[in-house]
């Protein structure tokens, strides 16, 4: 099965050799950091929690999909003081059929200033190919 590297002017490009978002057999697998495009990171985890979306949402409209096309999400917070601030804004990105979730508290993310970090799987079945 072939795999397509997708990648977006709309989401930050790091040093590191990681794919922004990888389509194979009509499923794309994103994974997006709460670092806008000019690589600048909230202290705040609504809005870390929304750069996350916007980055998705960014990755798989180049890949011709949208957000209706997400099937599941895991949620990586590093603090319960953070999960009803996530939560405020995960749910008013997905008002209609939401994706299944995973969500995890954890001790830490790649970076120390994150506290928010959404992995994300979308299904675009014949637009993935």
């Amino acid at each position: 099965m072939p795999k397509r590297i997708i990648e977006s002017d709309r989401v930050f490009k790091g040093s590191l050799p990681f794919a922004q978002a990888t389509v194979a057999g009509g499923f794309m697998f994103v994974c997006c950091v709460a670092t806008d495009r000019d690589g600048n990171i909230s202290p705040d985890p609504r809005v870390q929690t929304q750069q996350c979306l916007d980055n998705i949402r960014a990755l798989i409209e180049e890949a011709g999909g949208t957000m209706r096309d997400v099937v599941k999400c895991t949620v990586y917070v590093t603090s319960r003081e953070d999960w009803q601030p996530m939560n405020e804004v995960y749910f008013a990105n997905f008002k209609e059929e939401p994706p299944h979730r995973v969500s995890c508290i954890v001790a830490g993310l790649g970076n120390p200033a994150y506290k928010v970090e959404i992995d994300a799987t979308a299904y675009l079945g014949e637009k993935g190919k």
